[in-house]
């Protein structure tokens, strides 16, 4: 009777234990200056011969701008594109509100300069314009671009990624 009683517990704290699985599909994150940030939604447009990814998390924007891929992209073709190296044509933004306060974040080129502002890359492993999705990698170093003192004057964000983010 012992071992059927013992049996039994072991089999209902088996039974009990569950494992609760999240997916992210589509899903687009990255390490923001070494901590985890995770979009709550992801989108992609193409406008203008301009990719536009886009994703949000609460009050907290991530925009990348790419050239429009004309083909079907797989991860046996990937393609990468430089941000801040021409006028343009691949960038990164960061934005966030903080009590009613704006606070942009820029990669691009400054033509007086002469120079790139911040710097980063998008790996597009992935443009699948038949089922409309994209996927891919990135990472950036973006230059606030603002007069506050009181903010810091860069955001990083490294070993980014997004994943079937629909293409709308």
């Amino acid at each position: 009777m012992k071992k059927i009683l013992s049996l039994i517990i072991i089999v209902i704290a088996f039974s009990s234990c569950e494992t609760d699985v999240k997916f992210s599909d589509p899903g687009f994150q990255g390490r923001k200056d070494n901590f985890v940030w995770r979009a709550d939604d992801a989108s992609a447009t193409i406008l203008d011969g301009q990719l536009t990814i886009t994703a949000y998390r609460g009050l907290e924007t991530v925009v990348l701008s790419v050239p429009a891929p004309t083909v079907a992209i797989t991860k046996n073709n990937p393609v990468t594109f430089e941000l801040a190296t021409v006028e343009g044509t691949s960038t990164a933004n960061y934005n966030y509100s903080d009590q009613g306060t704006a606070f942009n974040y820029v990669t691009g080129y400054d033509d007086f300069e002469g120079e790139g502002i911040g710097n980063g890359q998008v790996l597009i492993n992935e443009l699948d314009f038949v089922n409309k999705r994209v996927s891919g990698q990135f990472k950036f170093n973006v230059k606030y671009d603002g007069e506050s003192e009181i903010v810091a004057e860069n955001v990083n964000f490294q070993e980014g990624a997004f994943y079937h983010v629909p293409l709308q």
